[in-house]
């Protein structure tokens, strides 16, 4: 009997914990959720409709034998398809003009209906952090700070509100290798340093860096017209030198190009390649040497 009372206090006591448990699956986490759930709401019948555009203007590029055209407005089908919420707001494709005009349509479209629900979201957060704060429960209110910081830089990228809407100060034109426009990046170590647009960087941090020889990927959401890659190439020793080649790829599937082999070269911080101006969906550095040490580190990619 007694071993039963055991058993029996026991699996309240855990009832206890999951019932407060789930209670603290917190009011951020259910805003959040139903914010989520609200932007697909509104979002997925004109996401439908889109996808259907695309198909048709897929085909009909097809028929008039511009296949190379007709493989950019599938590549924005399957962005399109896989991405989530606010995500498929990412930038406009640069061509074909069809997909561009599409597009464009699109995104006006989405975010007259995504913006007031992101403005009762934002004042959710701040009234959820007052309530919070003076509850006391300080822990839970940071977290509910963090999430509106987050969300408001989110949001300022998008719409280039805070004056890092990458965008040359020399050039003016659009760096595509940024997080804020969509670009994932893959290295050895560190990846995210390679699309954050931070130059800042130290003898331990602010890199990206491999074992050589390593490669050092950056993939852009949709196909990007491309005229000019530029990296940096850490310069904290500059008595360092390295060896790379720099590659591009211009649809998914098909062939690595390489455009700069500085494999017998040696080199040393900003590294600027330009070309003509060409449809891109990857970009690729392979480092091969550095004559301080056996890895090979970059701080940051730009591609315009």
């Amino acid at each position: 009997m007694r071993t039963w009372n055991i058993i029996f206090v026991t699996l309240l006591l855990m009832s206890a914990i999951e019932i407060r448990s789930h209670a603290q699956e917190s009011n951020l986490d259910r805003l959040k959720a139903g914010f989520n759930n609200k932007i697909d709401e509104v979002l997925n019948p004109l996401i439908k409709r889109h996808l259907q555009s695309l198909l048709n203007l897929e085909k009909t590029l097809a028929q008039r034998q511009k296949l190379e055209d007709a493989l950019l407005v599938r590549e924005e089908r399957t962005r399109l398809s896989s991405a989530k919420g606010t995500a498929v707001l990412v930038g406009l494709p640069d061509a074909p003009s069809q997909l561009k005009t599409l597009a464009s349509r699109f995104q006006r479209e989405s975010l007259s209906l995504v913006r007031s629900w992101e403005s009762k979201y934002e004042k959710a957060l701040m009234s959820l952090e007052t309530r919070l704060t003076k509850s006391a429960k300080l822990n839970q209110a940071l977290l509910v700070k963090k999430e509106l910081k987050l969300f408001r830089d989110k949001i300022a990228l998008r719409d280039g509100n805070d004056g890092g809407d990458a965008k040359s100060e020399k050039s003016g034109k659009v760096d595509y290798a940024l997080i804020s426009e969509g670009a994932t990046a893959k290295a050895p170590q560190s990846a995210e340093s390679l699309i954050d647009g931070d130059l800042r960087h130290s003898g331990s941090e602010g890199f990206a860096w491999g074992s050589y020889p390593s490669e050092f990927i950056v993939t852009f959401p949709k196909n990007r017209k491309i005229g000019e890659i530029n990296f940096l190439l850490y310069d904290k020793d500059r008595s360092r030198k390295y060896a790379y080649q720099l590659f591009v790829l211009r649809r998914e599937g098909g062939d690595w190009e390489m455009i700069s082999d500085h494999s017998e070269k040696p080199s040393s911080g900003w590294q600027k390649h330009n070309f003509s101006p060409a449809s891109l969906k990857k970009i690729k550095i392979i480092g091969l040497f550095n004559t301080a040490n056996k890895n090979f580190q970059i701080v940051e990619i730009e591609a315009r």
